[in-house]
């Protein structure tokens, strides 16, 4: 039997309504269905007592849906094309970098029909033979070359966390009601953290709208309203990417507090990894590049930054552009939506243009997301 929208509301959320295009997830479903079995569909039977909990069913709630959800709604945009089956086992073997590549494709062919694929086609890179990830063409027209790849934690960016971590930590420990937004203006040394942490600690008894400077190193903002939303409010005057953390305390028996703290963070990888992409792929063609930023989203801007430095008139002109890509769940007031954030950075000195249709399927992309979220990207 073919599932239904109500059936798998009932099974994953105890017959909570899903707001999610019906059409979509079922489809996903049935293509996870005939590709992995009802057993690997249905899972594992929660624990009964969770199911006393609004949303989650008997197959365990959104975690366990979107398993599903995800791996269908790929794969539907992957059945049929040539060289789909290998991608497909790649996939199902828990292959990191076929994973990617399905995303990727995923969104390619979400915004253009009708699209023609085909998997690691051979192609001739100077003297030799080389397999791209994937090519794709709109009706008939040139096709691109596609490079995917995923961009992980670096040191720095672990380095980078860990501070915001402490710094989170040690005031979530002050048992005083507060919402504060810290500006770092630079990496501090160890005796400037805690210089920080002890203005911070001052600040939590200082009045609405008070600004407190720590040396050179940072500034502290003292606000009002409720400690579960977070709005940020300085607007950092070097205009630097940054990386931030949020932290809060809300509940009975506790003060109410929270900690919205920024760095300075520029993720330095993208000539890097664009040259090792842009390897695989021929030289007089439409080349992309595609790097999913889920584990450093920091990268949509510095990226933004960085990337068009690299484009000149004789360097990485076989790629003509490159796309930033990562997917979240994001609350809504239709309950939760999983969204994609896509950020294109063209390159005006590439040897052949994108295509009209991927720089409007991206803009379309952002634009819901936005309408959506609140944010684009």
């Amino acid at each position: 039997m073919p599932w239904t929208i109500s059936e798998i509301e009932e099974q994953w959320f105890g017959g909570a309504h899903l707001n999610w295009p019906t059409a979509d997830v079922e489809l996903a479903f049935e293509v996870a269905t005939h590709l992995r079995g009802q057993d690997w569909v249905l899972g594992a039977e929660v624990d009964q007592s969770l199911m006393q909990f609004p949303g989650i069913g008997r197959r365990g709630g959104y975690s366990e849906f979107l398993r599903v959800y995800w791996f269908g709604i790929r794969m539907a945009s992957i059945l049929g094309a040539k060289g789909a089956d290998e991608l497909i086992r790649r996939v199902i073997a828990d292959d990191p970098d076929a994973s990617e590549e399905a995303t990727a494709i995923h969104l390619l062919r979400s915004w253009a029909s009708p699209t023609e694929l085909e998997i690691e086609p051979d192609v001739k890179v100077g003297e030799r033979d080389k397999r791209p990830d994937f090519r794709i063409r709109n009706d008939q027209g040139a096709w691109i070359y596609a490079e995917v790849t995923k961009l992980h934690r670096s040191n720095a960016s672990t380095r980078v966390q860990k501070l915001l971590g402490r710094l989170s930590n040690r005031m979530m420990e002050v048992e005083k009601p507060f919402v504060l937004e810290l500006i770092l203006n630079r990496e501090p040394a160890e005796d400037e953290e805690e210089a920080i942490i002890n203005a911070a600690i001052g600040a939590c008894d200082a009045r609405e709208g008070q600004e407190v400077a720590v040396n050179d190193v940072a500034s502290i903002l003292v606000k009002v309203g409720d400690p579960s939303v977070v709005i940020p409010s300085l607007t950092p005057k070097d205009n630097q990417p940054r990386m931030a953390l949020s932290s809060s305390v809300v509940g009975p028996g506790s003060p109410n507090r929270q900690l919205l703290a920024r760095v300075p963070f520029a993720d330095e990888r993208a000539e890097e990894i664009i040259k090792r992409e842009a390897r695989q792929l021929p030289k007089d063609e439409c080349g992309l590049v595609m790097v999913n930023v889920n584990s450093q989203p920091t990268a949509f801007e510095s990226w933004a930054q960085r990337v068009p430095e690299r484009f000149t008139a004789t360097q990485h002109t076989r790629v003509a552009g490159v796309i930033l890509f990562m997917h979240s769940t994001s609350p809504t007031e239709q309950g939760l939506a999983w969204l994609p954030y896509l950020k294109l950075i063209e390159n005006p000195n590439a040897a052949t243009r994108l295509p009209a249709w991927v720089p409007e399927g991206v803009e379309r992309t952002r634009a819901k997301a936005k309408e959506i979220s609140g944010r684009a990207g």
